[in-house]
This record gives C-alpha cells, structure tokens and sequence, in this order.
C-alpha cells in the first residue's frame, strides 16, 4: 500500500491519538474507578490495572513499534532497534495486563478464561510473542541468512504490504459501524422534541 503522504507527518497524528488515549484510559480508571493497585482489598483496583496496561501497552506501545521503521528518520539499524526494543515493551505491558485480571479473578473468586475476550486476549498475547521471537531471532541475533530473511519478511509484516488497501477499507468500514452503533444508541437515549400531550384537538 503506498499511500502519497509522509509517514512522518500522519505519525504525528498517531502521537496525538495514542496521548489522548493513554490519559483517557487513566482518568477512566483512577477518577471513575477509583484507582489503581498492584495489591489491595478493592480487588476491582487490582482489575483497574489490566485496562490501562492493554492499552498503552499492547496497543500503543506496540502501534508506535509498527510505525517506527516508516516515521523515524534514523538508520535502519538504529530503526530495528527501537522497533524490537517497543515491542518488547508492548509485550511485557501486555503480559502484566494479563497477569493482573488473572490475579483479579483469583483473589475474587472469579473463574479464569470463562469469556471469549479472555480467549482472544490469551491467543493474541501469545502470538504476539511468537511473533516477537521469530522477528528477535530472524532479523535482530543471530539473524537468518539474506534469503531467509527476505522470504521471512512477508510473514513477520503479516501481509500489512500486500493486504494493505483492503484491511485500510475493512478496517474503517468496522469502524464506521461502530461509530453508527455508538450514535444510534445515543439518539435513542437522548431526550426527543417536546410535546404537548394536553393539548386538545379535533377528531
């Protein structure tokens, strides 16, 4: 997918929306939920934990690793290295997240992996980590030969270049639904055009 505009500048963009994130999903859980806690009676302090680290960590930890390599303006070898070292962060943040819905559940008395999300979640965390293995072992030490590199890289970009026009469509296709949804609900819950139920009229 070759899209006309610098990566540099749309960047900026992801920048600002991964910020943004970041501190809604802090005010959410530390002002509406009352906090957060690696350890406490509240157990739903030590839950409050698992949204905030899934979020900056899996999704934009590892978002700014995906980009790095196209809005960086450094050398690919400085690139690769901070593409490995934010994926790793993203990773380890998403392990932690994990571990503490687990821990959550455990001290609650909540069964474990009882819903699809806990399944999606689990099977996501671990390919992603497969997926930070192989790309470790394959392009950063020991590194695989020039040609296995070559033919590994499709697989490691997970069809991002080849698939690119369509998942951008699919992608805000779902996206736009889920706004639809969003609007829809508001609409029907807000408050309709006043009306004058006492009025007197003519059959």
């Amino acid at each position: 997918m070759g899209l006309q505009m610098k990566a540099l500048h749309l960047s900026f963009v992801v920048h600002v929306l991964g910020v943004a994130g970041a501190v809604m999903v802090l005010v959410w859980n530390i002002s509406f939920r009352g906090g957060l806690a690696w350890s406490s009676s509240n157990k739903n302090l030590i839950f409050n934990v698992h949204p905030v680290l899934m979020l900056i960590g899996l999704v934009i930890m590892g978002g700014e690793a995906i980009i790095s390599y196209k809005a960086l303006p450094f050398k690919k070898a400085e690139k690769k290295l901070i593409h490995l070292i934010l994926h790793a962060i993203a990773l380890i943040l998403g392990i932690i997240g994990i571990y503490m819905a687990f821990k959550n559940h455990n001290e609650s008395g909540i069964a474990n992996l009882y819903s699809l999300h806990s399944w999606l979640g689990i099977g996501l965390i671990v390919l992603y980590g497969i997926q930070w293995i192989f790309g470790f072992l394959m392009f950063f030490y020991p590194g695989g030969t020039a040609d296995l590199r070559r033919e590994s890289l499709p697989w490691h970009n997970s069809g991002l270049d080849k698939y690119g026009s369509e998942a951008f469509l699919v992608n805000f296709t779902a996206i736009v639904a889920i706004l639809y949804g969003t609007f829809v609900l508001l609409t029907a819950l807000s408050r309709g055009p006043e009306e004058d139920n006492h009025s007197y009229s003519a059959i």
